[in-house]
Order: C-alpha cells, then sequence, then structure tokens
C-alpha cells in the first residue's frame, strides 16, 4: 500500500521500466486509492501512448473500490483514443465495472476494431449481461483463433448469466425408475454404519471408509431419511483413458442415459452445474474447455457455477464423475438451534444412535451432553422411556434444551460430573465426550475417562451398553475390560484432522 509521498516518483518510474515490473507498478499503484487515481487523470494529457496505457491499468484498478466519475470517464475516454493498445487496456478495464452506457459504447467501437482489440471488446461484453452483445458475438465470423476461443468463452458467459434468474432446485419426490448407482459419502470409518442404513433402499456396498454404493431407484427425498450420509452423488463412469481429451470424456460421461435420466428427473426448472475435481483446485483451463464442450453438446445441462443445481465432481484416477444434487433444503437437522464449542456434528451424532441400537425399555444417559445431539438422535431413532443428559456447563444444559424441544423431545437435564453423578439403571450410556486436542489440554482427559468409566459401569444395568468416541481407544478399552465390560465394536473414525475411536461396551 503506497503512501501519498511514494505516489508521484512510482507514477514516473512507470514508463520508464519494462513490461513486466510496468505491471507490478500497477498492481501497486492500484491500491493507492482515490489519491493515486486523481493522479493518473492528470498525467493522462501529457502521456505518450505507452504511458497512457500503463495508467488507464492503474485507473482500472482504482475505479473497481471507487465509484469517482472522473475516473471511469476517462476510461471511457480512452475507448476513442487514437492508439490501438491503449483502446484494449481501456475496454479490458472497463469490463470489470459497472457503467451504464459501456455496453452501446462497445459495441460501437466493434464495428471498426481489428481482431486484436476484438479480443478486448469480446472479454468486455461478456460480462454486460446483454442480449445485444450476445447477439453481436455469435454473429462473429473472423478467423483468428484466440478472438474465436474468447468470443465464444464470453457468449457462454452472457448466456448463463441471463438465464440466471430461472427457477432451479432439485426435486424431492420424482422417482428415478431405473436403478442407478449413487455414491453416498460419510465421514471417514463410517462407511459401515452408513451401509445398514442404506439397505433399508436397496443394495448398499462399502467402497471405502467414507463412501457407500447404493444401488437405487427411487426418490431423492428418500436419500435424505440416512441421516449418517454427509452427500450424495450419482455415479456415471468417465470413459477413455487419462491419454484421452479429458473435456471429451467428461462430455460423453454426461451424455450416458443414466446421467441424462437423472437430470432432468431430479431437476425442477433449468439444470445448472458446476465443475470440481476430486484433486481440489480450481483448474480453470479445464473448467473452461469442459463447459465449452458441454454447451456444445448438451441442451439439458447448462454450467453456472454460481447458481448451480448439481455439482459435476470428476475423478480421473477412478475414472467416474458424480452428479451431486446441490439446491434442495435438507430438514434433517433443523432440530439445531443451538450448539457449543467442540459439539458432534449431527451425523456423527446419529451413527452413534445406530450403533447403539434401539430398545423400547431404554433409559439413555449422555454423560457429556453439550448440545444434546446424540440424545436427540437416539430418541428419534426409535422408542425408548427416558433421555437424561448432565453436564458440567450451564450454557450446554441450555442449547441441548433448546435442540430437544424444537425436535419435541423431553430430556431430563442435570448440572452433574459425569465422574460422580449417580444413576442406575440406565440401559444405554451415548456420548461423544471431550476430546483432549481440542478441550482438555491440561493432562486431566486419561484420569477424567477413567473415572468416567468405573462410574458408568456401576450405572448400567445387566445387559446395558455404552457407546461413544474415545480419544483414547486403547486405554479406554482396558479399562473397560477391567470394569466387566465386553468390547463388541470398535472402528477408527476421522473427526477432522485426528482420529477417534467409535467403541461399543456391553455389560
Amino acid at each position: 500500500m503506497p503512501g501519498a509521498k511514494h505516489l508521484a516518483p512510482l507514477f514516473a518510474a512507470l514508463d520508464q521500466v519494462e513490461r513486466e515490473r510496468a505491471r507490478k507498478l500497477e498492481r501497486v499503484l492500484g491500491r493507492g486509492g482515490e489519491a493515486a487515481g486523481r493522479l493518473a487523470c492528470a498525467r493522462l494529457p501529457a502521456a505518450g501512448a505507452r504511458e497512457r496505457g500503463r495508467l488507464l491499468g492503474v485507473l482500472g484498478r482504482v475505479a473497481r473500490a471507487s465509484a469517482t466519475p472522473e475516473f471511469r470517464g476517462a476510461l471511457l475516454a480512452a475507448l476513442d483514443d487514437s492508439d490501438e493498445r491503449v483502446r484494449r487496456v481501456a475496454s479490458g478495464a472497463l469490463g470489470k465495472l459497472t457503467v451504464a452506457e459501456l455496453e452501446g459504447r462497445l459495441i460501437e467501437r466493434w464495428q471498426t476494431a481489428s481482431a486484436l482489440e476484438r479480443r478486448s471488446l469480446a472479454e468486455a461484453l461478456g460480462k454486460s449481461g446483454s442480449e445485444r452483445a450476445l447477439a453481436l458475438l455469435r454473429a462473429e465470423r473472423n478467423h483468428d483463433t484466440e478472438l474465436q476461443r474468447i468470443v465464444e468463452r464470453a457468449c457462454l458467459v452472457l448466456e448463463r448469466d441471463l438465464k440466471r434468474a430461472l427457477a432451479s432446485r432439485i426435486a424431492l419426490d420424482r422417482p428415478l425408475g431405473e436403478a442407478q448407482s449413487l455414491v453416498i459419502h460419510c465421514r471417514a470409518g463410517l462407511s459401515s454404519v452408513l451401509a445398514e442404513e442404506a439397505r433399508a433402499l436397496g443394495v448398499a456396498t462399502i467402497v471405502g471408509p467414507d463412501r457407500v454404493r447404493l444401488s437405487h431407484r427411487g426418490t431423492f427425498g428418500q436419500l435424505l431419511r440416512l441421516r449418517t450420509a454427509l452427500d450424495f452423488g450419482l455415479e456415471v463412469p468417465l470413459p477413455g483413458t487419462i491419454q484421452d481429451s479429458l473435456s471429451g470424456r467428461v462430455l460423453s460421461a454426461l451424455q450416458h442415459p443414466d446421467a441424462e435420466r437423472a437430470v432432468r428427473l431430479w431437476t425442477e426448472g433449468r439444470a445448472r452445474f458446476r465443475l470440481s475435481f476430486v484433486e481440489g483446485g480450481h483448474q480453470r483451463d479445464k473448467v473452461w474447455r469442459i463447459a465449452s464442450a458441454v454447451a456444445q453438446g448438451i441442451q439439458w445441462f447448462h454450467n453456472d457455477p454460481h447458481e448451480s443445481t448439481w455439482e459435476v465432481v470428476i475423478d480421473a484416477v477412478r475414472g467416474s464423475i458424480e452428479l451431486c444434487p446441490r439446491r434442495f433444503d435438507d430438514l434433517r437437522f433443523t432440530y439445531r438451534v443451538d450448539d457449543v464449542r467442540a459439539a458432534s456434528h449431527p451425523t456423527l451424532a446419529a451413527a452413534l444412535a445406530r450403533v447403539a441400537g434401539v430398545r423400547a425399555d431404554d433409559v439413555v444417559w449422555d454423560p457429556f451432553v453439550g448440545s444434546g445431539l446424540e440424545l436427540i438422535e437416539r430418541g428419534l431413532l426409535g422408542p425408548f422411556r427416558k433421555l437424561i443428559g448432565s453436564d458440567v456447563a450451564e450454557g450446554a444444559l441450555a442449547a441441548a434444551g433448546a435442540n430437544a424441544a424444537r425436535a419435541h423431545l423431553d430430556l431430563d437435564l442435570i448440572l452433574a460430573d459425569a465422574r460422580s453423578h449417580r444413576l442406575r439403571g440406565v440401559s444405554l450410556i451415548i456420548s461423544n465426550p471431550p476430546m483432549g486436542r481440542r478441550v482438555a489440554r491440561d493432562g486431566s482427559l486419561a484420569p477424567l475417562l477413567d473415572a468416567f468409566l468405573a462410574n458408568a459401569a456401576n450405572a448400567l444395568a445387566p445387559a446395558g451398553r455404552l457407546v461413544w468416541l474415545s480419544p483414547l481407544p486403547a486405554q479406554t478399552a482396558g479399562r473397560a475390560r477391567q470394569l466387566g465390560l465386553r468390547v463388541t465394536r470398535h472402528e477408527a473414525v476421522d473427526l477432522g484432522g485426528f482420529s477417534a475411536e467409535l467403541q461399543r461396551f456391553e455389560r
């Protein structure tokens, strides 16, 4: 950020340095605010063509953060500059701004502009959101390869922006009719729990620690019954090999009958998509090539990264794409109106409840109740006799009470220490206890869990069970055995940066 005293010498250097240094200076001066903009305007009348182009580059940057009419006026005036390069800089800068009269001025310049200048004009017109600009660009027949590429991209953007107002949502109640392969994602380590839950909808197969494949012919709304699921994707094979054009492979995958059927059935209104890659990153050049290929080859699917009904996730290594629904109301966890630090994710709480199972006479205790998600998920899963939650924090009890009320469940909430609160006849203890790396940083975690387990063993009735996440799995499993509890299930779960073990003990 240049200070006021630095502006004059920086502007003096702008015309003297070579091109790459000039671009760096433009970026620096562009952060100089209105003072830099006024100095740039003052220098324009006496500047040569090269300096005018560089001054306009600075003005374009300043004008993005300032609505000063003088700056935008100077850029508009430069559209009639005698030097073509200066005009190209001005049109490029104006394309990043909202200027009422810009579209007309750009179209006017188009009539006499060279192919080189039309590149900048086309890029700016692509951001105008105008039907008139779209018609002009569609009619362009110049053989300049780079201009054709820019015009094609500008048309894609204009068509996308002009259609953005059309409604687009995921339909929840339309069945696929024919069985299709879906990939359902979960937190790593919970795929066995998710598979058990998903089998109510069809044939479910574990294909990784964080994913299950389901053969499904029903509605998308039915998938939202799966409370342990994080995300859903319709799986389509990606044909060809890594040596083939990726844009052609993705187009072929989207032309698969399963892809078209699913998108048409599960979309209300205009079906829009954004592209992403499992390896991450923006990869803009790949995205544009794929979007262009899809625009030319498919009429029922439209690229729009800002208002997307679907996300097309490309996995070249696995040789597949996933079409993931995005614009829908997920009502599974709307009871979650309050929260506390280090609370469970609701899909994790739902997994604990499923591992715990349902008994109609269950007396359930969560000794580290937090915001109450484990108790609520157990209560929603099936019948019970009583739900009891305790915590040493009054704020946690208040959050649990608010969430339970929203879920239409009654909890007995008690301000109490899990190590010493005496209960008898508990048939299920379910909890996500404090995790040392998030909460207990003073070395007290291991003694806390040991003392709690001793108290829990006394509280559990015959055939009672304890289901929780343990940050110290070997220690807690060993302690449970000493207390006469059997370890009947244990699996590592990713908690976002570190793992804990989902453990089930039975008396």
